[in-house]
């Protein structure tokens, strides 16, 4: 290991985790309303991340060692250095901020099972985001990708918004570690709960990297020609759904933020195995434009795919909070028409987002690929949620509009939804009239022109 990795993997440690420790401590996770605390720990990660990928990987967490470990993506050694690292940057950190707020009045929040649950959910999704957009694949060492940060650190901000409120450990058993030795809120029953579920839900998140990404055993020259089995895309959409439904149900509309955070991390996860599209309206806007290997046959196991993982996450979500109520529909005092209206019109701009930035290059640059894609997919679920949440329920998934919809609106909703579909296909083909263009007529006018 040189030492140019164990000294950014220390240092990152402990800038996040002091990120984590003031913001616990200052009071801000039960006082902001708006939940500015979790853009705070997500954006120190991304710019952890950021700045010390390349040299350590970034990990900042001994949970995310073992996954690389269990993954094979990393020596034992190594993990156990970078492990004993993080501990000792994030005590330091945790005992700094201690110091430097001692003023404030702590509190002993008591941890029940949901929360550990939960803990373990997000903790998984972490740990699994982060082996898959660092895989060959997503980061092969020719053109590595640019999205690692952003992809880990939306998928935390998702992970937090469904715990705010709540102790948590930040997916992170450092931190648990930290926030406990300095006696900031764990009792050590829970701090050794939390640390127990993390780690295994870093063992789990290795296993299913393994079994979703066999190509990580092909050689280089057997990568260039790997396509996913039917099978791994199909189970990539079902659980990429899941994930997403389940986010959007345990943080119950109360921050905006949370869905499109996962969605941004889900697809850079997932979007090279199945297009990343959990949501059976973006399933028939591809289909219809034929720019991918998606052909007819396989729309209608895309979308059973995707129902039955909204009806596991609305399962869970039952199962997690008592009372849990998911009713979407025209919300008091709009009028039923401007719910449509708006449905409609963000559905379309969804689709026509990923149709535009991941079924094809989109920009002329020196790389094979954009980088750029999961986040534009994430920003237009962003801009249709806080647009929307107040009139029409921020949907734009006829999946979900099934499930969680009254009956008489889930049918005006799916069929809207669908429509958006049909109408973002048919102005993608409108737009980008030369992707339908033979390569040889194209090749010949560009010759021609002057």
């Amino acid at each position: 290991m040189r030492p140019a990795s164990a000294a950014a993997e220390l240092l990152g440690s402990f800038v996040f985790a002091f990120t984590v420790g003031c913001n616990v401590l200052s009071g801000n996770v039960l006082e902001t309303p708006m939940g500015w605390e979790i853009a705070s720990i997500a954006c120190a990660l991304l710019a952890m991340m950021a700045a010390f990928g390349p040299l350590s990987g970034g990990h900042f967490n001994p949970a995310v060692s073992v996954a690389m470990l269990c993954a094979g993506k990393m020596q034992l050694m190594d993990a156990f250095v970078y492990i004993l690292l993080q501990l000792a940057g994030t005590t330091m950190a945790m005992l700094f901020a201690r110091q430097l707020l001692e003023e404030h009045e702590r509190s002993v929040i008591h941890v029940a099972g949901r929360d550990v649950v939960v803990e373990t959910i997000y903790a998984l999704m972490l740990n699994f985001v982060i082996l898959c957009v660092s895989g060959k694949r997503n980061n092969p060492e020719n053109e590595p990708n640019q999205f690692y940060g952003i992809a880990a650190s939306s998928t935390l901000a998702a992970g937090l918004s469904c715990t705010r409120g709540r102790k948590t450990g930040v997916f992170n058993p450092a931190i648990t570690i930290g926030l406990g030795l300095t006696q900031i809120g764990f009792q050590v029953h829970s701090l050794v709960s939390f640390v127990i579920v993390q780690l295994v839900a870093a063992v789990a998140a290795a296993a299913l990297f393994r079994l979703l990404r066999p190509e990580e055993k092909l050689s280089t020259d057997q990568m260039a020609s790997y396509v996913p089995s039917l099978a791994v895309r199909l189970f990539s959409e079902f659980l990429g759904t899941t994930l997403l439904m389940l986010t959007l149900g345990l943080s119950s509309w109360e921050n905006i933020w949370a869905a499109p955070c996962a969605l941004m991390g889900l697809v850079y996860a997932l979007g090279d195995l199945s297009g990343g599209h959990f949501n059976p309206a973006v399933t028939a806007a591809v289909v219809l434009s034929r720019t991918r290997l998606l052909i007819s046959a396989d729309l209608l196991g895309y979308w059973a795919c995707q129902v039955v993982g909204c009806f596991v996450a609305a399962v869970t979500c039952m199962i997690l909070i008592p009372g849990f109520h998911w009713d979407l529909g025209p919300k008091a005092p709009f009028q039923a028409g401007a719910a449509y209206i708006m449905e409609l019109t963000f559905s379309i701009i969804l689709c026509l987002a990923v149709l535009a930035v991941s079924c094809i290059k989109g920009i002329n640059s020196i790389y094979s690929r954009n980088f750029y894609f999961g986040l534009a997919i994430g920003v237009a679920l962003l801009a249709g949620c806080l647009c929307c949440a107040k009139i029409s329920g921020a949907c734009f998934n006829p999946a979900i509009s099934s499930g969680m919809s009254s009956a008489f609106y889930a049918s005006n909703y799916c069929f809207i939804e669908l429509l958006a579909g049909v109408i973002a296909a048919i102005l993608f083909r409108a737009t980008h009239a030369r992707e339908y263009t033979p390569k040889e007529v194209t090749a010949d006018l560009q010759a021609r022109m002057p």
